[in-house]
């Protein structure tokens, strides 16, 4: 029988309170200012390459640390002292204060983390056999969910949650590993969290693979606002991918640059005006995602939890 969704989900926010070992320890404080991203395939860390590259220009230094994903920056930016900013996507961070009340640690990270700028907007992959139609065809059927301690994690297992879907298995494999083994059959589909184009999706599948990506909804009912205010529907032109010849229906899920709050806001401050100032560099230089990214929202003041290291 599956698991109520606060047993799944507790379980895998459980992730950010386990120490991940070959970090610095927190006492070992760098001059750097410590960015935590992602994997070093993915958008996370290419755009957080960006940032270390810009403020190589204005003498600023941003040492750019690439994790597993959004879980494991949470842990690492309220856990290391030295470590100031990560990137997450929107949806961790609902979810960390959903259980704040459940958990001690939990509360004081929902407490204490804070927006400092709205990034790209993300989108929901579910990359899968040409056979396997559905998001229900995976009931019965072996699929990855992503990489331990990533974002792509909880997303897909709150959706197969919210759809009623019953995998046979489910496994976490980093991205490429996941390509790998859906090309040798080993599992039927895989989820994928990242901007588009995704790079990797882009060069790791080719068309001979004949894979597809599945379409994503979430039907949302009256009392279903929280989903909404999280997940956006939205449409991926035909070809986005070389290997995707059809438009496809999924759900967009806004990314953030995020913080610890505390009294000290040097280095908070300092990057944010530094993406702020130089967002027409970004965009004309950096990966082309950057193009994607909006500020407005935290210029007229909609955005919530925003750190009070950044002035609008």
């Amino acid at each position: 029988m599956k698991k109520p969704l606060s047993s799944l989900l507790g379980g895998l926010l459980g992730i950010v309170t386990i120490p991940f070992i070959f970090l610095p320890h927190p006492s070992l404080a760098q001059t750097e200012i410590k960015l935590v991203t992602g994997n070093e395939v993915g958008e996370y860390y290419s755009i957080g390459k960006d940032m270390e590259k810009l403020g190589e220009k204005h003498n600023i230094d941003i040492d750019v640390i690439p994790t597993k994903g959004a879980l494991q920056n949470i842990h690492d930016v309220f856990n290391y002292d030295s470590i100031a900013l990560g990137i997450v996507q929107g949806d961790v961070l609902a979810f960390l204060n959903i259980f704040a009340n459940d958990d001690g640690q939990i509360s004081l990270k929902a407490e204490s983390l804070r927006n400092v700028l709205p990034l790209f907007k993300e989108q929901i992959h579910v990359v899968a056999r040409k056979d396997i139609k559905t998001l229900q065809d995976l009931t019965g059927k072996r699929v990855s969910i992503g990489e331990e301690g990533s974002g792509t994690t909880m997303t897909a297992s709150t959706l197969l949650y919210q759809l009623k879907i019953n995998p046979k298995e489910l496994v976490s494999y980093d991205i490429k590993r996941g390509i790998h083994e859906l090309r040798n059959g080993n599992i039927d589909a895989l989820f994928y969290v990242a901007g588009v184009p995704s790079k990797v999706l882009q060069e790791q599948v080719l068309p001979e693979d004949n894979f597809h990506l599945l379409p994503v909804t979430l039907t949302m009912s009256a009392e279903d606002e929280f989903y909404s205010f999280l997940y956006s529907p939205v449409t991926l032109p035909a070809n986005t991918y070389a290997w995707q010849t059809e438009a496809v229906e999924t759900l967009g899920i806004q990314s953030f640059l995020f913080t610890v709050e505390k009294d000290d806001c040097t280095e908070v401050s300092l990057v944010a005006s530094l993406i702020k100032d130089n967002l027409g560099w970004l965009q004309e230089n950096g990966n082309p995602i950057w193009k994607q990214v909006d500020l407005k929202p935290l210029q007229s003041k909609q955005l919530t939890r925003i750190s009070k290291c950044v002035k609008p």
